[in-house]
């Protein structure tokens, strides 16, 4: 589906999809790992290639957040 690229001071993850092909608002993501999931809860950006805004269920620590940067999340 997509690549973390960025998290908000307020805990949301910002996601850049693959493709043009993208999850709709209310789609549950996850990582390969399972530390992150979250719901869609914005789509934003270019047509081509828009970024997805995720709610995590919890919000990573710092250290969690900076493994998580690159990491592939798919539907969960």
């Amino acid at each position: 589906m997509g690549t973390v690229v960025a998290f908000t001071p307020s805990g949301f993850v910002t996601v850049r999809c693959l493709s043009e092909r993208y999850a709709a608002e209310g789609t549950a993501v996850r990582d390969a790992s399972g530390r992150l999931e979250g719901r869609v809860v914005r789509v934003f950006g270019p047509v081509a290639r828009p970024y997805l805004l995720v709610r995590p269920r919890r919000v990573p620590s710092p250290i969690d957040a900076a493994s998580l940067l690159s990491a592939e999340v798919r539907r969960g």
